[in-house]
């Protein structure tokens, strides 16, 4: 089955959400999971709409089902106490006084269990990084230590694990990726 990945529109925002709950992993152990992966944070209808106008929301669409999802937005306009605004603290603290050019957040993410296992994330990941490569510098992610899944398909494609950090009570991973390289390397 053809996977077409695009930029989202209004109409994707219900099956966005909808996979979204799916990939929270609710009513698993905490070790469960771990194992299986899970993403983090509350989306709304409102939220995707502005997430929709930064550098965007990209689906991989399957014949008109949603395949999986890669939200993308500024840095700047997340309130301080988010995971992602510490996530961008740590990687410029890390980065010791080294520019790292414009910055905008990768994540969430989420592909559907059913489309898993068939290149929807590196689809994902090579068109958001051609869409935004000429706009953006650096990538920047963070996924939760006791996330293993996530934390193994951030190292698989060899994202630089550029700093570690703690915030309410969490400890994260913060991930870096240059979408030009990125790109380059799935031509």
């Amino acid at each position: 089955m053809a996977i077409n990945v695009r930029r989202s529109r209004p109409e994707d925002h219900a099956a966005i959400l909808s996979l979204m709950e799916k990939a929270r992993g609710a009513g698993l152990s905490d070790e469960e999971r771990g194992r299986r992966g899970f993403v983090q944070g509350n989306l709304t209808a409102e939220l995707l709409n502005r997430l929709q106008e930064g550098p965007g929301i990209f689906v991989a669409d399957a014949a008109g089902e949603l395949a999986g999802f890669a939200i993308t937005s500024e840095p700047d306009w997340l309130p301080p106490q988010h995971p992602a605004a510490a996530a961008v603290a740590a990687v410029t603290k890390a980065a010791d006084g080294r520019d790292l050019g414009r910055l905008f957040l990768y994540g969430p993410v989420a592909v559907d269990e059913r489309f898993q296992g068939r290149g929807v994330l590196t689809q994902l990941l090579t068109a958001l990084s051609r869409a935004l490569a000429d706009d953006f510098d650096l990538a920047v992610a963070f996924v939760e230590m006791s996330n293993e899944r996530s934390l193994a398909v951030h190292r698989h494609y060899e994202m630089a694990e550029a700093a570690h950090f703690e915030t309410a009570g969490r400890t994260y991973a913060a991930f870096t990726f240059s979408p030009a390289t990125f790109a380059q390397g799935q031509s």
